[in-house]
């Protein structure tokens, strides 16, 4: 019997924080390459006690499309999608291979699922996927795959699309949404503001309460837009919270482990979960 792999979300840092010496870059200090949020990346599947996948499936913030399209690459580029940033951020390396077989293994259960999808043969990976990753898995050493969000940003649709993608748990994929909990940063070292810490503990009542059974947490996110409070301060826009919601419907909407919490920045709220 095939053992069904967990579901993981992971806040992926400030464009390539991680990797920024924070005497150089105050700014990011709390995200930059010795804080606590790169150290846990770097140890989390052993906090996790998660074995190395064969396969990693994941869901970046970074790429929308009209229709969602899976990366169907066997050897990837790296996408430097961020601006601004040292010249040594724009050498990073991160030499994964993707796997073509296994992505159509994704395009066969989004289709199974009746959701229209494509392939993209030749986009490469974007901060979202090779920032956080390539401190989990620094050798490179597994297979990864990217999926696009909707360009529509509909939550029911993007539900659907978990819930499509949760069968692959038991075909050696790990599925992993990046994102943030919250994306809407103030000035360091200032306490979260009231607005984000109501946020947050809507959100740990919602993803980790145990109260909840898996129809009634799929109600409460499909209607996240209108009752999680502060949501619009929380999530501008909601590409970086879209993520999680897609891990927990790939759990099954079970309550999911939260693995570190951290306010950066004021409000921009750091957080893992574990599924």
């Amino acid at each position: 019997m095939s053992v069904e792999l967990p579901t993981v979300f992971l806040s992926h840092g400030a464009g390539p924080s991680f990797y920024l010496d924070a005497k150089s870059n105050p700014f990011f200090k709390g995200l930059d390459k010795d804080s606590r949020a790169a150290d846990f990346l770097r140890n989390f599947t052993k906090t996790a006690d998660i074995s190395k996948p064969e396969t990693v499936l994941v869901i970046s913030a970074h790429w929308e499309e009209k229709a969602v399209t899976v990366n169907t690459n066997s050897k990837h580029s790296l996408y430097y999608d961020y601006g601004g940033f040292p010249p040594e951020t724009y050498k990073l390396d991160w030499p994964v291979l993707g796997s073509p077989e296994k992505a159509k293994k994704v395009v066969e259960a989004l289709n199974e699922a009746g959701i229209q999808c494509r392939e993209n043969p030749t986009r490469g990976l974007d901060h979202g996927v090779f920032v956080p990753l390539k401190l989990v898995f620094p050798k490179a050493d597994v297979q990864v795959i990217q999926i696009s969000l909707l360009r529509s940003m509909n939550i029911a649709d993007h539900l659907a699309i978990g819930e499509a993608l949760g069968r692959l748990r038991s075909q050696g994929v790990l599925i992993v949404g990046s994102g943030f909990a919250t994306h809407k940063g103030g000035t360091n070292g200032t306490p979260p503001p009231k607005w984000a810490v109501e946020f947050r503990d809507w959100l740990h009542d919602v993803i980790s309460g145990e109260n909840y059974s898996p129809e009634e947490r799929k109600v409460k996110l499909l209607a996240c837009e209108k009752e999680a409070p502060n949501i619009a301060r929380a999530h501008p826009s909601i590409e970086h919270f879209i993520p999680l919601l897609m891990c927990s419907a790939a759990a099954g909407y079970k309550p999911g482990k939260l693995m570190l919490s951290e306010f950066h920045m004021g409000s921009l709220l750091n957080e893992h979960y574990l599924f």
